[in-house]
């Protein structure tokens, strides 16, 4: 049987051998023969050990008893009704049973490995990092120092580079000045050039 009100989501259905007999308040609908298949029907089932009854359920989980039903009363190996509810509900997996402490620990075991493992990559993870920062910085120190010792070598090179145009400078100018004392006239030019020997030669 059953029965849905105006507003509720939930439905009595009776549950008959794996039909759902879903009659009104009236029996007057359903013709004499057909009550009496039902009832031959029903009787047959109850002979089996297995009879009609009632529960309260959503309009969608209908199919769901619907399909159970039919597991748990086929004529040919019907299922018991644990194995039929689990399968229906999508559940394929056998049942625990008594190994069920046995797996839980298993289960706990693997758990606590699969941490163990998470937290030694994690720390190989920390040390690769480490390591990687030490040899960055290293690499850093060595172009640092490398920039240094070039801009201190272009440094001196300017310097002697500089050195060499003050000195070109300054034998230019004692040239001169050589070329100015030879050409003195007179007596002083010829005692210059006396006093100063072999610096100012011909």
């Amino acid at each position: 049987m059953r029965r849905c009100g105006a507003h509720s989501m939930d439905c009595a259905i009776t549950l008959v051998a794996g039909r759902f007999s879903a009659s009104r308040e009236t029996m007057n609908e359903i013709d004499p023969k057909r009550q009496e298949r039902n009832k031959r029907y029903r009787t047959g089932l109850e002979e089996r050990g297995i009879k009609a009854f009632q529960v309260v359920a959503p309009e969608t989980a209908k199919g769901l008893f619907r399909r159970a039903a039919e597991l748990m009363t086929r004529d040919n190996d019907p299922m018991e009704p644990r194995q039929a509810m689990r399968l229906v509900g999508g559940a394929n997996e056998p049942e625990l049973g008594d190994s069920a402490p046995a797996l839980i620990a298993e289960l706990d075991e693997a758990r606590k490995r699969i941490a163990e493992i998470e937290r030694q990559a994690e720390a190989r993870r920390a040390i690769t990092a480490q390591a990687a920062e030490r040899h960055r910085q290293m690499l850093e120190a060595e172009r640092d120092a490398a920039r240094a010792a070039e801009a201190a070598e272009r440094e001196k090179v300017q310097a002697i580079a500089m050195e060499a145009l003050q000195a070109q400078e300054r034998v230019g100018r004692a040239e001169t000045v050589i070329l100015q004392v030879k050409t003195l006239p007179g007596i002083k030019g010829r005692l210059v050039r006396w006093l100063a020997g072999d610096v100012l030669p011909d």
